[in-house]
């Protein structure tokens, strides 16, 4: 949310509120003459209930208050509120190979994944979001929908697949063909730790990927470093991503991003990763003049002060 003025009438801000208190010190000085005049304070203290030699800047500070508010609404004051797009269709493309159980992002990268993916879709997705997961092979988990509860629900059972390998450009085209659907604008996140290694070739998904006017943003986890990590049983004889392809290949990452006009982040800790999922979310701004709302509120200032001069500061004659 962003208040912004043209700031024209600064000038005449200035000059308007000092001669607004050039004249209220004139004033209280010919209150305070009065008074004078009167001759018994006591009595004319009982009469007002309060001190008329006394100042007080509540009359001042009102009427400062409505020029302010006066001036800015003749300075063209424009409210603009940023939300998130709902003219964008998402799919998730994530990683599950058993890399992705390695500890450099606590607890692991799926876990800070899944993290990732459930503040995405609970506070700023508002359109379709579909989910792909991918390991030597690309599975669809769910295809576009804007049920929240559905999408968290997937998200949440998401696990280490079973099947050798990251498939990369399979996870892509799968992805391609969920957004086919959409007649919005088209995005796929890709989440990995790898290089792919299976499959179709991450180079050969460019031309698909133009042609279908689809950005990935490509989002690489962990250290460029190999770390030891433990394996459930049922998995260490089934996958051997972490032993063959222990490395996050950054260039085709890069190049996957520049190629569709997308945008590629290093995630190293979890801070890092939700702060690059709100960068991907593509944000609508509207504007409202709010001028009528400035100058009715400059109006029931006034006659307030006006309410305050009848009453509480009316100078007894």
């Amino acid at each position: 949310m962003e208040l912004s003025f043209t700031l024209e009438h600064t000038n005449l801000l200035i000059i308007l509120i000092s001669a607004v208190i050039i004249l209220y010190l004139l004033s209280k000085k010919f209150s305070k003459n009065r008074a004078i005049r009167f001759g018994n304070f006591e009595i004319l203290k009982k009469v007002a209930g309060r001190n008329l030699l006394s100042y007080s800047i509540v009359p001042i500070a009102i009427r400062v208050l409505a020029l302010i508010l006066i001036i800015l609404g003749l300075s063209n004051p424009t409210l603009t509120i940023s939300s998130p797009s709902s003219n964008v269709d998402y799919v998730l493309a994530i990683d599950t190979s058993s890399s992705m159980l390695t500890p450099d992002i606590k607890p692991n990268r799926l876990e800070a994944t899944r993290f990732a993916m459930l503040d995405f879709i609970e506070n700023y997705a508002t359109s379709y979001i579909g989910i792909v997961t991918f390991s030597g092979e690309a599975h669809i988990k769910s295809t576009l929908t804007k049920d929240k509860e559905k999408l968290i629900e997937t998200v949440k059972n998401i696990s280490i697949d079973k099947t050798a390998g990251t498939a990369i450009g399979e996870a892509l085209v799968t992805a391609s063909s969920i957004l086919s659907e959409s007649s919005n604008n088209r995005t796929i996140i890709l989440i990995t730790d790898g290089r792919s290694n299976r499959g179709i070739d991450v180079n050969k998904t460019f031309s698909l990927l133009k042609e279908k006017k689809i950005k990935v943003i490509s989002i690489g986890l962990g250290e460029i470093t190999n770390e030891t990590i433990s394996i459930p049983k049922e998995l260490s004889k089934l996958n051997a991503t972490v032993a063959e392809y222990p490395y996050l290949n950054e260039k085709t990452l890069i190049e996957l991003a520049n190629q569709t006009n997308g945008a590629y982040y290093k995630i190293s800790e979890i801070d890092e990763f939700k702060n690059a999922i709100k960068k991907v979310i593509y944000e609508e701004e509207m504007a409202i003049n709010i001028q009528f709302y400035l100058l009715i509120s400059a109006c029931i200032i006034l006659l307030l002060e006006w309410a305050l001069e009848l009453t509480k500061y009316r100078v007894i004659p």
